[in-house]
């Protein structure tokens, strides 16, 4: 199975934008609690993400401050996170202790999931994407990392493609609550998602098109469990992995709701 690439955005960057003054922010913010000092505080009227973050001890995380692309909206945090030789973009936004990490799709970058960064940011949870970089994986455990720090107790992994695979897959190694992946291969890399392979019981939506070019729909069923809390949505057309959250999407609504109704059950809400 081979799975087209997505092309990142070439979008430019905003240079000395007010963006990039909230990742140094936030960034100087998780310096600090390795070396016991308090963080900065924010100016009133910053986001929350900035503002009121839950530090840690200490940072489990490398990152330098970046200028964050176009794509991400006001008061989203941008940074470069890992070691230099292999460091991954990580966006994040939000506060508290309910984290949700987005993956893209393979090549993709945090524009793939900047609208739902936002969306969910407003809703109260604590979200992360990433360029897919490199290793997706390696950037996948990154936002992971960068959630953790910033004060998130619980996470939920939503995926897109291939980024779907690395969220179910890495689910019960990695601790998530709950899983949405979108038009996952059974299988990406050393990353095994299928079922049968995996201890994952939370909450598992698949969402897959009957006519997907990329990866047959009878792929990403193998990903589902023989339970009433794992479910395959199969819809027709060819829409695959991110092309669902496409804002003229016919199904897009529908994947919301789900991922809304998915992050409600992962953390005990209802």
């Amino acid at each position: 199975m081979r799975l087209r690439p997505v092309t990142p955005s070439t979008r430019p960057h905003p240079a000395g934008s007010r963006l990039a003054a909230l990742t140094a922010l936030t960034v100087a913010a998780l310096a600090a609690c390795s070396t016991g000092t308090e963080p900065p505080v924010g100016e009133v009227g910053e986001p929350a993400a900035a503002q009121t973050p839950t530090m840690l001890e200490s940072a489990p995380v490398v990152m330098a401050a970046a200028e964050a692309p176009e794509c991400l909206s006001e008061g989203v945090a941008y940074a470069r996170v890992g070691p230099e030789e292999s460091a991954t973009g990580v966006a994040w936004a939000g506060a508290g202790d309910r984290g949700v990490l987005l993956a893209p799709q393979v090549d993709g970058d945090v524009c793939q999931w900047s609208a739902e960064v936002a969306r969910l940011a407003g809703a109260g949870y604590l979200v992360a994407t990433y360029d897919w970089g490199t290793s997706g994986e390696a950037g996948f455990r990154s936002a992971l990392d960068v959630l953790h720090a910033t004060g998130a107790q619980d996470v939920a992994f939503v995926g897109a493609s291939a980024g779907g695979t690395l969220a179910a897959g890495l689910a019960d190694d990695l601790g998530a609550v709950a899983v949405v992946a979108l038009s996952p291969p059974a299988q990406y890399g050393e990353v095994d998602a299928r079922a049968e392979a995996n201890a994952f019981t939370g909450p598992l939506q698949v969402f897959s098109s009957t006519d997907d070019p990329q990866v047959p729909a009878a792929d990403s069923a193998l990903v589902v469990r023989n339970d009433k809390t794992s479910i395959v949505t199969d819809v027709s057309g060819t829409a695959h992995g991110i092309e669902f959250m496409a804002p003229d999407g016919y199904h897009a609504d529908h994947v919301r709701s789900t991922i809304d109704e998915a992050l409600t059950q992962g953390f005990g809400e209802g």
